[in-house]
C-alpha cells in the first residue's frame, strides 16, 4: 500500500512540474547561457558578407550594443541577436541617413 502512495505522489509531483513548465513556457522562453561569445568587426563582416566600412559604421551606431575592449570593438552574441530581432529602417534612424 505504501508503494502505491509513493507512486501516486511521484506522478502527482511530475504533473505539477509539467504544468509549471507549461506556465513558464507560455510566459515566453528565456534563454540563459553560461558561456559568453563575443564577435569582432571581422567576425561580423565574415558572417554577414557586408563590407568592413558598413560593419564599422554599425559598431559606431549609438544604439548598437558594442563593447569597447581595449582598442577593439566587440558585441556579445545574445545582444547581437536581440538587436537584429527588431526591425529598423534607415528613414526612421538619423544615424544612418
Amino acid at each position: 500500500m505504501a508503494g502505491n502512495t509513493q507512486k501516486f505522489n511521484s506522478l502527482r509531483r511530475q504533473r505539477e512540474l509539467e504544468s509549471s513548465w507549461d506556465e513558464m513556457s507560455s510566459l515566453g522562453k528565456i534563454y540563459v547561457s553560461s558561456e559568453v561569445i563575443l564577435y569582432s568587426i571581422e567576425d561580423i563582416r565574415l558572417m554577414s558578407g557586408w563590407s568592413e566600412t558598413t560593419v564599422q559604421k554599425l559598431f559606431n551606431d549609438p544604439k548598437f550594443p558594442a563593447i569597447d575592449y581595449g582598442k577593439r570593438k566587440l558585441v556579445e552574441n545574445h545582444a547581437l541577436m536581440q538587436y537584429f530581432s527588431i526591425r529598423r529602417e534607415k528613414a526612421q534612424d538619423t544615424y544612418w541617413r
